[in-house]
């Protein structure tokens, strides 16, 4: 299940889209530091393999997208 949450968090920002944190817990039924775990493995992975990339929290919607830096 985590592999699977991860790969669809990464495919929704790559996509373009802003995932919703409480939305993505609720549908999946995590909780908020799950999301955040999550979250980190994929920035460590862009920094790895992706430098010109990153997550980035829009604070006024409450959402994640991926920024090109």
């Amino acid at each position: 299940m985590k592999i699977e949450l991860i790969l669809l968090l990464y495919d929704a920002l790559v996509g373009g889209k802003m995932i919703s944190r409480a939305e993505f817990c609720a549908e999946h039924s995590i909780v908020e530091r799950t999301f955040y775990r999550y979250l980190r493995e994929i920035a460590g992975f862009l920094r790895a393999h992706k430098s010109v990339y990153i997550v980035d929290v829009s604070e006024r919607e409450g959402a994640y997208f991926l920024k090109k830096v």
